[in-house]
């Protein structure tokens, strides 16, 4: 490994720039170094995971993400001389990581011998060995691990809030890690906007790395639905033909009544994308359906959809660099309510692409929270809410905290939402206990919010939901099943976190 230092912010810019040409694009990761005073002792923290070496070990191993603080007190009881302790931020792009905030400066780390040469030629900078040879840009002083009355450093507090690492006991259910866990997701903004140049909040697309697009699999629970429009919606992306060859749709036809296959032969000769069909012979549930979507999706970026759904024209390219960049947050986009008249489901406009709104009907957006809602409240009884403007996209909506409806957990709905896959961790990912509409979405996303996964909107991009009749046969039934899962759904919280 070789380190350069990048001391001044132009040539910051200008190698994020020449790195994503030559490369791709980088993710922004979390690490922690802890390191004891006579370097016995080193433990690095990457995100959520725990890697620690000891004087009597030749490689790192991992700690399995349970009883964090128990692990440092037997740090403390092995080694109590004081420790460096330093949070930074790093780009990661292959052979290639950027540091931020080091005890060094701004460094660049890279681990190819080609990559180092042509940097050293077109930037002229010194190489270091050892980065302990370049002159620190600060004191490092060292501290404990603990303070006098037992509380653990709040360095290392602070870190643990903002990736999910665990420094509760490992008998801790869902509903108590999220109420440890923090959803401010302001710390990744600056660094997602020198990568891509836009906002992670921005109003609108800009398609800056069109070249730089990943695969992608799409995958698409059908249920007595007609998918035409969401499948036409997908071929109408703003994405060139050779991109749109990277996408793989699984459509997952759960026991319909109506020909799904049929439906997608018709249209099959207009899509430039991968389509795979599953087909069950009887309704298995939603949860199913998607689970057997994902046992055939091919690639890492994942985006879970409903068919009763059609993209704005951007959406799966604001997905892709997003996902790409920020590994660790589930993303989900604000929905606009159309007829199934709308000039919005001819063909002809799906195929050119649908322009995004911003004059969402989203209850995320506004909602006047009603006694037939989930999880209602009467204290908020016809009080109209903003959970968007409210909780400041998101950041807000932390450790367990509720408004309205809403905690962080269930702003994420089923009709899009998209993550990495190495995010996930134990199959099936979304559980079967629940039967009929509603909730399995929110116990998906509380799972992974639970092992340091963020949630962010997207509003570059909107979806279109396509009214049509309640799938439970009435708005009564839907109710009743929305009532039972959501009790299953508070039950389930409170059963130990298994991770």
């Amino acid at each position: 490994m070789k380190y350069l230092i990048l001391e001044s912010e132009d040539i910051l810019n200008e190698m994020v720039d020449y790195l994503i040409k030559e490369i791709g694009l980088p993710s922004i990761h979390k690490r922690l170094n802890i390191y004891s005073g006579d370097d016995s002792v080193q433990i690095e923290v990457l995100d959520n995971r725990v890697f620690f070496k000891g004087s009597a070990q030749s490689k790192q191993v991992v700690i399995k993400n349970k009883n964090l603080k128990h692990f440092f007190e037997h740090i403390q009881s092995q080694n109590s001389k004081g420790y460096i302790i330093n949070d930074i931020v790093l780009l990661k792009f292959p052979y290639i990581n950027l540091l931020f905030n080091t005890f060094h400066g701004n460094i660049l780390s890279v681990d190819n011998d080609n990559l180092l040469e042509q940097i050293k030629q077109k930037f002229n900078l010194k190489v270091y060995d050892n980065i302990n040879d370049h002159t620190t840009v600060c004191t490092i002083k060292t501290e404990p691990l603990f303070d006098e009355i037992g509380n653990l450093n709040s360095k290392i507090k602070k870190y643990s809030v903002k990736t999910g690492l665990d420094i509760r006991s490992s008998s801790s259910s869902i509903r108590l890690r999220l109420s440890n866990l923090s959803n401010d997701y302001s710390h990744i903004e600056p660094y997602y906007k020198l990568i891509s140049k836009n906002d992670l909040l921005s109003f609108k697309s800009t398609l800056t790395y069109t070249n730089k697009f990943e695969s992608i699999s799409i995958i698409i629970p059908a249920f007595n639905q007609n998918s035409i429009p969401t499948l036409l919606s997908i071929q109408g992306q703003s994405l060139s033909k050779e991109d749109k060859s990277k996408i793989q749709v699984v459509v997952v036809d759960d026991g319909s009544n109506r020909n799904v296959l049929e439906d997608i032969n018709s249209i099959r000769n207009k899509l430039e994308y991968e389509i795979n069909v599953i087909s069950f012979d009887k309704n298995m549930g939603i949860s199913n359906a998607r689970n057997a979507g994902l046992s055939i999706a091919k690639h890492s970026l994942l985006l879970f959809m409903d068919s009763d759904i059609i993209l704005s024209k951007n959406y799966i390219y604001d997905i892709d660099m997003r996902l790409q960049i920020v590994p660790n947050a589930i993303f989900v986009a604000m929905r606009k309510n159309i007829d199934t008249n709308s000039e919005l489901t001819i063909e002809a406009n799906l195929l050119k692409g649908i322009e995004g709104c911003l004059n969402f009907d989203d209850s995320r957006v506004i909602t006047k929270s009603k006694e037939y809602h989930i999880g209602w409240d009467k204290a908020f009884k016809d009080e109209k809410i903003s959970v968007l403007d409210d909780t400041d996209y998101f950041k807000e909506l932390s450790f367990g905290s509720k408004i309205g409806i809403y905690d962080l957990s269930t702003v994420v709905t089923g009709h899009n939402m998209a993550i990495n896959r190495e995010l996930i961790t134990k199959y099936p990912l979304f559980s079967t206990r629940f039967t009929g509409w509603g909730m399995e979405d929110s116990y998906f996303a509380s799972s992974l919010i639970s092992n340091g996964c963020f949630v962010i909107p997207i509003l570059s991009s909107c979806v279109f939901h396509i009214n049509h009749p309640p799938r439970s046969g009435s708005m009564e039934q839907k109710a009743k099943e929305a009532a039972k899962n959501f009790e299953l759904y508070n039950r389930m919280l409170d059963e130990k976190w298994e991770g």
